[in-house]
């Protein structure tokens, strides 16, 4: 028997019923602010009392003979609502807003019910103007009788309601905050599964052997992190039949060169023997090459602890010591995760490179931006900048000779850039100040490789 899912399954589902409980809750927020009444202190409903009884001492007012009204006005007052009896055609000028226009009308719907049809409502014209936000002053309402006289009611300002205006403002201001604020964090709640997949295609970028990634989550995000598990798995096993393939091939031409090199020694002419004994002997290390890049040993190396300052060090020393003119300038120490022997593999075939085509090599290590940057410098005659990015292909050499002395095999910065580009890191060409070729590695504090 299947489960019933109260929780929608689909991203789509999940977002609409997210958004639909927040708009219930702020709306319900929204209303129980409206009815608290937050801009006075009496409540909704002890207004209306005060709009009521204005219109039904007005209505009183109306049928008593003018000669008992100034004897009945004082049983009247009250301090929160004093009314007076005022002999003018007309109510002075008043000053007017939004609630004070709703006062007038709503007087005016319970007045006309008793025969007095014309209300005036607002402040006297030499009251001060408070902002919206703050309590009123005391409003005036004008109620005209039938012999053309007026009563005058003075309402205290905490007596009235707050501008109404304002408050279907502030109810409309909380529900879109409100909306806002769930749409953020529904919107980074169903985006999260998109991290988790971002995630892991570095990790997968860095270490082909990189932990699966968890299938959890809606059914979209699960679908989709079952496809992503498989092309891993794929190309993991792309990858493994590869190296098988090119071990039993190395095998079957290892075999065949040994024979090979057995026959050259029968060969009469001493030139020609040791020529063909050179071409095996480079046949014979550009396989050993082949295979240690389609092995691709970096990828199975754990990650430690290095001191990159050291290492670099290390390898300047021991050439300097070899007659090389290579120097450093960075840091004595600086600790970094990674794979040791991939690291110095990569660095030393950049300064080997440095060397061979520009004579010298200068080393440089800085921290920016938490970023590691590791610069190699030559004196060579550079890259144009339309081959920088073919040199790192494999096997491509921009020296139009074959000859491993002056050429190499041409892997040596595809596998400097395989190793960076593991550890999280990139590599590029520039041409160096004063002439020479510049050869930047960008690694970063934290590196995205997986033990």
């Amino acid at each position: 028997m299947t489960a019933v899912r109260l929780w929608p399954d689909s991203i789509a589902g999940r977002t609409m019923g997210l958004l639909f409980a927040g708009l219930v809750f702020t709306v319900t927020v929204s209303l129980s602010v409206y009815q608290l009444d937050f801009f006075h202190g009496k409540g909704w409903d002890e207004t209306f009392r005060n709009l009521h009884r204005i219109a039904v001492i007005a209505s009183i007012m109306e049928r008593l003979p003018a000669e008992h009204r100034p004897a009945v006005l004082p049983a009247l007052n009250e301090s929160r609502l004093a009314v007076t009896w005022e002999l003018r055609a007309t109510p002075p000028p008043l000053r007017q807003d939004g609630m004070t226009h709703h006062l007038a009308r709503d007087i005016r719907v319970l007045s006309e019910t008793r025969g007095l049809e014309r209300v005036a409502a607002g402040y006297a014209a030499d009251a001060p103007s408070p902002p919206g936000w703050i309590k009123p002053g005391p409003a005036e309402v004008w109620i005209a009788l039938s012999d053309q006289t007026w009563l005058r009611f003075v309402i205290a300002g905490e007596e009235i309601g707050g501008l109404w205006t304002l408050r279907l403002v502030l109810a409309a201001g909380l529900m879109l905050i409100g909306i806002a604020a769930l749409g953020v964090w529904s919107a980074r709640k169903v985006t999260a599964p998109l991290a988790r997949f971002s995630l892991a295609a570095q990790r997968l970028g860095a270490n082909v052997d990189a932990p699966p990634m968890s299938e959890e989550g809606p059914s979209e995000i699960r679908q989709a992190a079952k496809a992503f598990n498989g092309m891993q798995n794929r190309i993991r096993r792309l990858i493994e039949d590869r190296t098988l393939m090119l071990a039993a091939i190395s095998h079957d031409l290892r075999t065949a060169l040994t024979r090979l090199g057995f026959r050259t020694e029968f060969i009469a002419d001493a030139e020609q023997r040791r020529k063909a004994a050179a071409d095996l002997e480079e046949m014979q290390a550009m396989l050993q090459s082949t295979l240690m890049f389609a092995r691709d040993d970096a990828a199975t190396e754990p990650v430690t602890p290095v001191d990159l300052a050291m290492l670099l060090q290390s390898l300047c020393d021991d050439l300097q010591d070899a007659g090389q003119a290579v120097s450093y300038d960075g840091p004595p120490h600086l600790t970094y995760r990674g794979r040791p022997v991939s690291l110095r593999r990569a660095f030393a075939n950049l300064i080997d490179n440095a060397l061979k085509y520009g004579q010298e090599a200068a080393v440089t290590v800085a921290e920016k931006n938490n970023a590691i940057e590791i610069t190699v410098g030559d004196r060579g005659p550079g890259i144009p900048e339309s081959m920088r990015s073919r040199v790192f292909a494999p096997f491509f050499r921009l020296e139009s000779s074959r000859s491993r002395e002056t050429g190499g095999v041409g892997l040596g910065l595809t596998v400097a850039r395989t190793v960076v580009r593991r550890h999280g890191g990139d590599i590029t060409l520039d041409d160096r100040p004063g002439g020479g070729l510049l050869v930047r590695i960008v690694l970063p504090a934290s590196p995205a490789v997986n033990p």
